[in-house]
């Protein structure tokens, strides 16, 4: 696959700055001769065979923009990062570098990138984009190792270069931003990681917290492995509910009790992370919305005792509290009636849509738009979801609290306006008046 990505960074914990050694010296006359080409910029120099293109030398120039991005998720002062200096090696013709002393020593076999200390070494790639992103993985590994004293264990080591390897690069402008996952396939060529956890998961292969962490880069990893590092990065550092907590972990990098800190960090809804974690997996994609997509969590109570309750849902949320608990096996019924927006035309015409969803396009197998149900507790929570449309008795798999949303994609939330309104009664008999019956296939 030539997107896969082996990178390794040979960090040990303990190891400061003044540790890494100068690279290497070069003479430009003699790497002149034998066909390498040095560019110089303000935080690198690169060495490399690649012929001139305005792409390949602005590389070196990402450094200085990537510095101060760095500096700020990393927690370091922005004079030490902009005093900074990064060797880059892009290597098109192996031989020549290694006739030319430019080859590591350790870890000679690398299949595309390697970082070491103040060097890294890059073989080309076919995209721009997966060019770049390998760059910024290496010089993340480079980074944080002679700034920090360590990258910490190697799940999280992979995560971090993998998550500011994901970047947005304005040539126009020169604005680089860093740990910003691509919009869309099309934006990233090669990158690859969405389509390798879509798959994962559809194979039933779908990673808890935990078994990612256990990912360890002391052997070399399966391209799925990144992907799956790269994901629960991306989902910690982007969900408002986890990523202020996320943002300390840097600081612990030297702490060989990195990952029971992390464990202690999110004890107090570990339960929640694991759920919208699952969630987040399973219905990944481009553009992923994940403040839309962040669930409400909010405990329900039993229905009243006239056995019934209301609830309003957003058309451009995920998954919102009903404020009712429901019973395992026990049926409620729910009719739901509203008029909201569901999508829009190129020309910024609304789709309109009712409880029943559309048919005109589908999310998932249902109709967009279409009302759902589930529950927050059981192996299947937010993930396997009940159609329930403009009315339906819902019959609980476990206990716990009933949530509602309307069918839509992760990235196209944002489309979405309005809301509405869900009726729920105790027992599975017929809506109530005026309510139209929807029929609903199990």
């Amino acid at each position: 696959m030539r997107w896969l990505l082996v990178s390794v960074a040979l960090a040990a914990a303990g190891v400061c700055h003044a540790g890494w050694p100068e690279p290497r010296p070069i003479d430009a006359g003699r790497l002149a001769a034998a066909g390498l080409r040095v560019v110089e910029a303000e935080q690198a120099t690169l060495v490399t065979d690649a012929p001139p293109s305005a792409e390949t030398d602005r590389l070196p120039g990402l450094i200085a923009l990537a510095a101060p991005r760095w500096a700020e998720r990393f927690g370091v002062a922005r004079s030490a990062a902009k005093k900074w200096r990064l060797r880059v090696y892009l290597i098109e013709d192996e031989a020549r570098f290694r006739a030319l002393g430019l080859w590591p020593d350790q870890s000679p076999d690398f299949q595309h990138g390697l970082s070491l200390g103040y060097e890294v070494w890059v073989r080309q790639q076919e995209s721009d984009y997966y060019r770049r992103h390998l760059l910024l993985h290496e010089a993340t590994h480079s980074f944080m190792a002679t700034r920090l004293g360590s990258c910490g264990p190697g799940w999280y080591m992979e995560a971090m270069a993998e998550l500011c390897g994901t970047h947005q690069y304005n040539e126009a402008t020169g604005e680089l931003r860093i740990a910003s996952p691509p919009e869309t396939r099309e934006a990233a060529p090669d990158w690859g990681r969405v389509r390798l956890v879509r798959d994962a998961v559809a194979s039933g292969r779908l990673l808890s917290v935990d078994a990612v962490r256990k990912i360890d880069n002391r052997r070399l990893l399966a391209t799925e492995e990144y992907a799956w590092v790269w994901a629960l990065a991306s989902f910690l550092d982007g969900h408002p509910a986890y990523r202020e907590r996320f943002a300390r972990l840097p600081g612990w990098v030297n702490e060989p009790d990195f990952d029971s800190r992390f464990d202690r960090l999110y004890q107090r809804d570990r339960r929640r992370l694991e759920q919208e974690w699952r969630l987040y997996a399973a219905t990944l994609c481009y553009g992923h919305d994940l403040p839309r997509e962040a669930i409400d969590f909010r405990q329900g109570e039993p229905l009243a005792a006239d056995g019934s309750a209301a609830a309003t849902i957003a058309a451009d949320r995920g998954w919102q509290s009903s404020g009712v608990a429901v019973e395992a096996g026990e049926p409620v019924q729910i009719t739901a009636e509203g008029r909201y927006v569901i999508a829009h035309e190129p020309d910024g015409a609304p789709w309109p849509c009712e409880p029943g969803g559309v048919t005109l396009a589908y999310h998932a197998g249902r109709p967009l738009g279409e009302l759902l149900a589930t529950v927050d507790a059981g192996p299947g929570a937010f993930v396997d979801a009940a159609p329930v449309g403009r009315s339906a008795a819902y019959t609980a798999p476990a206990s716990g609290t009933l949530y509602l949303r309307v069918n839509d994609a992760a990235n196209a939330l944002a489309e979405n306006e309005g809301s509405l309104s869900a009726a729920l009664r105790r027992g599975g008999g017929p809506a109530g008046r005026g309510a139209r019956q929807s029929r609903v296939d199990r």
